[in-house]
């Protein structure tokens, strides 16, 4: 390794691929499968939170960021 690239960080570009199998008479989907694609590794889920955990990456909800009507009651109190 060289001295000049100890510390570096290097970016892995990713992607997570939903593959589905159909039945052929009702076109229905039948199974479904989350393939993350890094580095040229296939690695298999069978859920997508698992496979964006595999990347440490998640999804923050909107409801969940909004502050309840009691915690905007309580600021505004604060601010009187």
């Amino acid at each position: 390794m060289d001295s000049a690239a100890d510390g570096a960080t290097r970016r892995i570009d990713w992607v997570i691929l939903k593959r589905t199998i159909a039945d052929q008479r009702t076109a229905r989907a039948v199974t479904a499968t989350y393939v993350l694609r890094r580095d040229g590794i296939d690695s298999e889920f069978t859920h997508l939170s698992a496979a964006r955990s595999a990347v440490h990456k998640t999804i923050n909800h909107p409801e969940k960021l909004t502050p309840s009507k009691a915690d905007h009651a309580a600021a505004r109190g604060a601010k009187k």
